[in-house]
Order: C-alpha cells, then sequence, then structure tokens
C-alpha cells in the first residue's frame, strides 16, 4: 500500500531512525549563543554519502571551511526549518526530497553559535547546485570517513573548559571542529 504515510513508513524503517531513538538528545541551553541549524544529509543507499560544503572564500565567516550546509535560524523559525531552507538557499536541494529523521545532540562553536544537527535522508544522487556562499560540494561515504586517520587533540575555551578537536582528513581535505565532532557521534556510535 502506497500513499501519505510512504515517507513515514520510510523514516520508521531507517537504521538511523531506530539509532536516534535508541539514544537520549542531549540540548544545550545557551542563551547568549546565536541559534543555528545544520543539515546532516545522508544519501539513499547501501554506502551512505553524507552532503559537506566548502564554503566561499568570500564570505564573513568560516571562511573555506568545510560545513554542513546550515545557518542562523530566523525569527520563529525551528532547527528543522532552518537547516531546510538553509540546504536550499546553499546547494539549491529541493526540502520535499528530505525525509527528516530527527535532530541530534546540539553543539557549539567557540564562535558563539548554538547548533543543532538536523539528520535527514537526501536522494542518492541529489541535483544540487553550488550558489556564492559555497565554493565545492563533498560527499565523502560514511566507510570512508571512518577508515580516515582521525586525530583528535585538547582544546582550551576561553572559559578553562577543555573540549576534543576531531579532525578528519579525506581527499586532500580536512574536515576539522563543530562538523568533526558531529560526524564523530555519528560515526563511533551510528549504524554501520
Amino acid at each position: 500500500m502506497s500513499g501519505a504515510h510512504d515517507g513515514l513508513d520510510t523514516a520508521l524503517a531507517d537504521p538511523w531512525t531506530v539509532w536516534l531513538g535508541a539514544r537520549e538528545r542531549r540540548p544545550l541551553h545557551l542563551p547568549e549563543y546565536r541559534r543555528a541549524a545544520v543539515l546532516v544529509g545522508l544519501t539513499r543507499e547501501v554506502e551512505a554519502r553524507v552532503l559537506l560544503t566548502v564554503r566561499s572564500a568570500d564570505l564573513p565567516t568560516h571562511k573555506g571551511q568545510i560545513s554542513f550546509p546550515g545557518g542562523s535560524l530566523e525569527r520563529g523559525e525551528t532547527p528543522v526549518q532552518a537547516a531546510l531552507r538553509e540546504a536550499h538557499e546553499e546547494v539549491e536541494l529541493d526540502p520535499a526530497q528530505v525525509t527528516v529523521l530527527g535532530e541530534l545532540d546540539d553543539v557549539f562553536t567557540p564562535a558563539g553559535f548554538h547548533v543543532t544537527p538536523v539528520l535527514a535522508r537526501i536522494p542518492a544522487q541529489p541535483a544540487l547546485v553550488l550558489t556564492a556562499e559555497v565554493a565545492q560540494l563533498l560527499m565523502p561515504t560514511l566507510a570512508d570517513l571512518r577508515a580516515a586517520p582521525l586525530t583528535r587533540e585538547l582544546r582550551t575555551l576561553p572559559d578553562g573548559t577543555r573540549v576534543p578537536l576531531y579532525r578528519y582528513p579525506w581527499q586532500g581535505h580536512d574536515i576539522w571542529g563543530m562538523t568533526a565532532r558531529v560526524l564523530h557521534d555519528l560515526l563511533s556510535d551510528g549504524p554501520a
């Protein structure tokens, strides 16, 4: 039987949805930080790929860094709405082609952003278009990232808190910072 519930049935059968349901989400409460959301888009294929962008060198912040599509929440917007909007603005990912699976643990950046990663499924070969914010698209497989020689170092934040900084080298790219922290959670705890 097919119909209006096909997307929901697909999401419920997805191993990532099962994984999300088995863990307790860790939200943050950082009222002094700017709220943002990113779309952690995994392709719908056996060897899932994750959608990453290389930010344009012309942007005011995070120039040239590898990131998930995302940005600040607009007034009245939820993290899911913001992640879908930003992915459409940055790479023209059609929100109708996205199946949202749920929200991952909140993360923060030293630059003052409180970020909610939104885990979602996207088409195996999404029709994407680079906008002025994006210099390049990257679509590594989760298997490639798991096999990458992960490095971990401790950094001290201005308040004295020590946090791990992860780095994933992939095909000449250095994936680090908040993006690597979210990937580390997915790769170390998520379904194989």
